[in-house]
């Protein structure tokens, strides 16, 4: 088990690397003079590579093992990081030397790919290593501080000098904690987590749906909340990160101790009634992290759905996230908010109790036969 908090460890590093490097690489280049307008769309374009390619990616890695110490897991991994480099390497050329849209393409799609495969390669691994859902949310929680931070740096008008050299800073991070985590070695559970049992195929799709749906409702409000419209301050933007970031390492936690009802029960009642008050203050962090506690509760639910596929179930929940994306941010500027999210926070949460509710009666239905 300690070879698996260790290497667990570096994978969280990396994530929060990764992220930041990739973030803070875009919002580098494109706020710079005459492509600043393109920004949107450079975004777009890497979000959609980063995102939808992970199932992808994911169903590639898991037609490997665990075996010779998960050495195929590893070497994708390095294979990922090295491409983040290049993406890295070609930022800084643009930023610094030659400022150019094929440049600037060029730069997102290798970022974004390398992003797609560390992802499920970090994700897969951090899903095998226990049967409990607290390391896959801790992998995926690092991932907003790393965000995060890179966009502090964007709002705060790059005025931190210490954000600015641990950006170049970052390959050096990223190799000696490649490297540590190529080396090491961890133990694998093999899909030893109970699986979900359903009736049929037909409720087996209905679980997979609302699990997805769940998740891109998540995404979904990350864009449309009222609360983001008056977020201009590099502090609240910090603290929103954190506050994403514990909600979804909490969340993993309260899974494992109180189960999946404990876990929606806390996180959906918080979340509907946060939601009503939502007005740029204190209780925008609460509700953030009251919201995040899904987030394992849903990967964890998909992991059980598709045992021994840890990969595409980890880029089956990336990919529904850009669904959610594109829909927040088309319809922000509309709605009565004030009624919208908290009957959405209620409704996700109905449905997530609805997905174990179908599970519970299938293994009772089995014991009775």
């Amino acid at each position: 088990m300690k070879k698996n908090v260790k290497n667990l460890i570096f994978l969280c590093i990396l994530h929060f690397s990764v992220d930041f490097v990739c973030a803070s690489s875009l919002m580098f280049i494109y706020d710079q003079g005459a492509f600043s307008k393109l920004l949107p769309y450079v975004f777009l374009i890497y979000n959609c590579l980063a995102f939808l390619l992970q199932p992808i990616f994911g169903l590639l890695i898991d037609r490997f093992d665990g075996s010779n110490n998960g050495r195929m897991y590893k070497a994708f991994l390095l294979i990922s990081l090295g491409s983040l480099l290049i993406g890295w390497v070609l930022s800084v050329f643009t930023l610094t030397t030659v400022s150019s849209i094929f440049m600037t393409l060029v730069s997102s799609i290798v970022l974004g790919l390398s992003n797609a495969l560390f992802h499920v390669v970090g994700g897969k691994q951090s899903l095998m290593f226990s049967n409990k859902a607290t390391p896959g949310g801790l992998f995926v929680s690092t991932g907003a501080l790393g965000i995060g931070l890179a966009s502090v740096m964007f709002t705060a008008g790059y005025g931190s000098i210490f954000i600015q050299y641990l950006y170049f800073a970052m390959p050096a991070i990223i190799l000696i904690f490649g490297l540590l985590s190529f080396f090491s070695k961890f133990e694998v559970v093999k899909g030893e987590y109970e699986p979900y049992s359903f009736k049929s195929i037909k409720w087996f799709s209905i679980a997979v749906l609302l699990l997805c749906v769940a998740i891109a409702v998540r995404s979904f409000l990350g864009f449309y909340n009222k609360m983001s419209e008056g977020i201009v301050d590099w502090v609240s933007i910090f603290l929103l990160s954190v506050s994403a970031f514990m909600g979804k390492t909490i969340g993993g936690i309260l899974l494992d101790l109180g189960g999946p009802f404990f876990a929606i029960g806390v996180s959906t009642i918080l979340s509907t009634v946060l939601s009503i008050f939502l007005s740029h203050s204190y209780v925008d962090y609460i509700y953030i992290h009251s919201f995040n506690l899904l987030m394992p509760v849903t990967l964890d639910a998909l992991r059980r759905c598709f045992p021994n596929k840890e990969g595409f179930a980890f880029g089956l929940a990336a990919a529904f996230l850009i669904p959610g994306y594109l829909l927040g941010s088309i319809l922000k500027p509309y709605g009565p908010k004030e009624i919208i999210i908290p009957i959405v926070c209620f409704i996700t949460g109905a449905m997530l109790i609805f997905v174990y509710l179908i599970n519970k009666k299938a293994v009772i239905n089995e014991r009775d036969n």
